[in-house]
């Protein structure tokens, strides 16, 4: 056997040669690398649960696709991460064009469900693929609905890790972001955008904590405007969040409950309120409603706004008469851009406290500093006074 000589000192300081065989030193070398390799990470999710992982994820699985905008602020090419995704981001064409125009190969990109509630996922081909994690969204399956899908993907040894931007943004957003980063070895990327985000967040709300007002503004947010009569509403949660933070009332969490919902046109008509928000997007321009969004012009977005003011109903709120009229584009508060939405919505809300407020710089620093494609397009427009 093949033995080489190592200078050594003992205790004393005493210089002494060592003989030792160029297996042992192998396995020694190897011995250190292996515990160099197995460094493990620990992902604190969205939902408290600390995922262990050996090391950083190469390849994952996104059970909703929109979750790729998330990806686009910790990487410049957020495509090569993933081994499958959902389906929904392709039903938003004019976001999934955003990201296909350099990486075309999305169109191939294996589909792993296609809607909401875990019955929608395939756990047999997510564990074809293999991932090293898969990141799953609390609005779309809530850990309390997915312990048989999280038990099966256990099984096969796949760890599960949730994140959310829909249900309460302001608050999930920043430990989402973190956690994603942490879960890929994008951390220095992930810090950066929220310290970002968390300066532009605490300059609106110290505005409004400073300027308290004892008489609230009221606002009707009409969701996917357009798409029917009068009115779809958020109710408790997503952009009622925002509404609450800004000290400001959604009439429609008065009597809807969930999440969302329908209110009646008399009420509305009651209430009157002070400012109406529309949210629309591209998948609205089928049924001649509220347009907005990537590669929408401003002419296109406010003719669509004015053409559901022509509505009987809207068309008679005070709010519509004192030009206190918006439209937003839906997408936008489902993702880690919707400071942007916050931003809007407390200077619609109160013009003069935040006259200086500008979303459209703020979307202009995202699109130059931190995501990968950059949004363009009209994303909220103002009626036309």
């Amino acid at each position: 056997m093949s033995r080489i000589t190592l200078p050594f000192f003992d205790q004393s300081g005493q210089y002494i040669r060592m003989h030792v065989s160029k297996r042992w030193l192998a396995g020694l070398a190897l011995g250190v690398f292996s515990l160099s390799a197995q460094a493990d990470i620990t992902v604190h999710d969205i939902e408290g649960r600390d995922v262990t992982l050996e090391k950083p994820a190469e390849h994952i699985v996104l059970a909703e696709g929109r979750q790729l905008i998330a990806l686009s602020l910790l990487d410049k090419d957020p495509v090569h991460w993933l081994l499958g995704w959902g389906s929904d981001m392709k039903r938003s064409p004019e976001l999934y064009d955003i990201y296909h125009r350099r990486a075309p190969e999305l169109d191939d990109l294996p589909i792993v469900g296609d809607g909401p509630g875990p019955g929608s996922i395939s756990v047999e081909k997510i564990i074809s693929m293999n991932p090293d994690a898969v990141v799953l969204s609390r609005s779309q399956i809530p850990v309390s609905q997915g312990q048989e899908l999280m038990h099966q993907l256990d099984a096969a040894g796949i760890p599960v890790v949730f994140i959310d931007f829909a249900t309460d943004p302001l608050d999930d957003t920043v430990p989402s972001l973190r956690a994603l980063g942490t879960l890929l070895g994008r951390e220095d990327q992930a810090e950066r955008y929220i310290r970002f985000y968390e300066k532009k967040r605490q300059a609106v709300l110290d505005r409004v904590r400073q300027e308290s007002k004892a008489d609230k503004p009221t606002v009707m947010i009409e969701t996917h405007a357009g798409m029917s009569e009068c009115c779809n509403s958020p109710g408790q949660g997503s952009f009622d969040y925002f509404a609450k933070r800004l000290g400001v009332e959604n009439i429609g969490a008065d009597v809807l409950k969930g999440k969302s919902g329908r209110i009646d046109p008399e009420y509305v008509l009651t209430r009157d309120p002070d400012v109406y928000i529309a949210t629309g997007g591209g998948y609205l321009r089928r049924v001649n409603g509220l347009v907005l969004g990537p590669e929408v012009s401003e002419s296109e977005a406010r003719q669509s706004l004015e053409h559901i003011l022509e509505r009987p109903l809207i068309g008679h709120l005070s709010a519509v008469e004192n030009g206190r009229v918006h439209g937003l584009y839906h997408h936008l508060i489902n993702t880690p851009l919707n400071i942007l939405v916050l931003e809007q919505m407390a200077k619609w809300s109160y013009p003069d406290l935040f006259q200086d407020i500008d979303a459209q710089k703020t979307l202009e620093e995202i699109n130059e500093h931190y995501i990968s494609d950059p949004f363009k397009g009209t994303l909220w427009v103002d009626l036309d006074k």
